[in-house]
């Protein structure tokens, strides 16, 4: 009996996801509960598990294909079963017409009778040849170029092609153009020739002249080959899914979120020995970000004000703590959620960030492990980074950005000690709290932290 293998609805908002990587190959036989492909949402990269068992008998779309939600993706079957015409063809249409449905591009399916690679066999982005930013005579992209230098280019015929931008990031400014103007003024080059040149984006430094004297003429640059717009050089990798997602989602929280920072440096050497002795009497390694998460959770529950999140034209006051992690996982970022903290304690937050971490690494998180969060903590500590200046994950009030736990001479009373220390930062949305609100949590989260009893 033939099977149909849906693209999953992992959420409500979720509309479609790509196909990271086939864990199968046609012909192959699978079980109920193997891995069949991996995919990426708009949140997270996910393993699909098979429903049924049989044998996998047509794969419909390749690597990197974005499929709607509840699309076929493949067949499954027994051995004896036959895929026909008819039901690919039907399985196809009906995916572009839920792609049409919301304006999306129709995904391309795989050629019919063109095998779609397993990820044991597709090549790995490490083994992939380098890929030139444009070829030799590809129309230009965009140019990173001030007014100014637009402006000069113009009026003395100088294509910004052959220009390498001193500026920032690579922008070409005044200088560059006038840098190259002088360089060509030894050259003989006729009026027509140099428009063309100009048009052309060819650089005439580079063209060997045929007229009298050593004159460039027209048809010299015309034989030339036009210079492509100058960029980074280097091996041109396609953004993962994932990684598309992280930018695209940063790129709104920093167009859209007013972010404010608060600065505060603590004393974690209670907290450093607090640690240890749970470690001797429970048994459980609790780490840093455990007693970050319990802080946050705590301070939340006495500055109730800071526990918000912005809707369109209201503030809306949440009835629970849920924080998130950010987490580094090959391909990207994701941040699962710790649900429900205000009812937890420490040991049992340091459980449930162990577990949920686990299920990022081996990408097996569900929606309702990291959608929901009120704050995230960002800790990059452990990369021995002093202070974080984090980026506010959208739809949260604020992100805790943990810096490296270091000795530091520091005032104990009148006098100097060495203690622990830690910088942290704490960047808030500054149209749903202001800095009193925003200041009194951070206080809290100090607080607590430097008094860490309170926490276990």
């Amino acid at each position: 009996m033939i099977r149909e293998v849906v693209m999953p609805k992992l959420g409500q908002t979720m509309e479609e996801a790509s196909i990271e990587a086939w864990r199968v190959k046609e012909g192959d036989t699978v079980q109920k509960g193997d891995i069949l492909l991996e995919i990426n949402t708009d949140k997270a990269a996910l393993e699909v598990e098979s429903f049924y068992a049989g044998v996998v008998k047509k794969l419909l779309y390749a690597k990197g294909d974005a499929v709607p939600c509840n699309a076929v993706i493949a067949f499954l079957g027994d051995a004896a079963d036959a895929v026909t015409d008819e039901m690919v063809q039907r399985a196809l249409a009906a995916a572009k017409a839920a792609a049409a449905a919301r304006g999306a591009t129709a995904p391309k399916a795989a050629e019919p009778g063109a095998a779609v690679a397993s990820a044991a066999e597709a090549p790995s982005v490490a083994d992939a040849p380098p890929v030139a930013a444009e070829a030799p005579g590809a129309p230009a992209g965009r140019i990173l170029a001030s007014p100014r230098a637009r402006r000069t280019a113009s009026e003395r015929r100088i294509p910004l092609q052959v220009l390498r931008g001193s500026g920032p990031e690579g922008r070409i400014v005044e200088a560059d153009v006038i840098g190259y103007a002088k360089r060509i003024e030894g050259l003989r080059v006729s009026p027509t020739a140099l428009e063309v040149a100009w048009q052309r984006g060819v650089d005439l430094t580079k063209v060997k002249p045929s007229g009298v004297d050593g004159r460039i003429m027209r048809a010299d640059v015309e034989a030339a080959a036009p210079a492509a717009a100058r960029g980074p050089r280097g091996r041109r990798v396609p953004l993962t899914a994932m990684r598309r997602v992280v930018a695209q989602r940063m790129a709104l929280s920093k167009a859209t979120i007013p972010h404010f920072y608060l600065t505060m440096d603590v004393d974690m050497t209670g907290a450093v020995e607090l640690r240890r002795e749970l470690a001797a009497s429970s048994g459980r390694k609790v780490s840093f970000n455990d007693l970050f998460i319990r802080a946050a959770s705590l301070a939340f529950a006495e500055v109730p004000e800071m526990n918000c999140a912005w809707a369109e034209g209201a503030v809306v006051y949440r009835d629970e703590v849920n924080i998130g992690l950010a987490v580094g996982i090959e391909g990207g970022l994701i941040v699962p959620v710790v649900r429900n903290c205000e009812g937890k304690s420490l040991l049992d937050v340091s459980g449930d960030t162990e577990a949920l971490i686990a299920k990022a690494r081996s990408k097996r998180l569900t929606p309702d492990d990291y959608e929901g969060g009120c704050l995230t903590i960002s800790n990059l500590g452990m990369f021995g980074v002093d202070a974080v200046l984090p980026i506010i994950n959208p739809g949260e009030v604020a992100i805790l950005g943990v810096g490296r736990i270091a000795k530091r001479p520091v005032a104990v009373g009148d006098g100097i000690g060495i203690r622990q220390m830690t910088t942290l930062v704490l960047a808030c949305d500054h149209r749903l709290v202001d800095g009193v609100i925003g200041a009194k949590f951070f206080q809290k989260i100090k607080e607590l932290l430097e008094a860490p009893k309170s926490l276990a």
